[in-house]
């Protein structure tokens, strides 16, 4: 999976782990959220991810 949580200090952020650095989304690191959050964008980004790469081989 390309994206995947981590706990930064005492917030969550989501990891890129392709670019090795948060996630951005619009411009805006993907940083200091909530637990919940970060695991709900984290599904988002790999599903977006697997359909990006799945479309890109047709």
């Amino acid at each position: 999976m390309r994206y995947e949580m981590r706990m930064l200090e005492n917030r969550w952020a989501v990891w890129d782990t392709e670019a090795n650095t948060p996630a951005v989304v619009e411009g805006c690191w993907q940083t200091d959220v909530s637990m919940d959050d970060a695991d709900d964008l984290t599904h988002l980004l790999n599903r977006l991810d697997r359909e990006a790469r799945s479309g890109a081989k047709h």
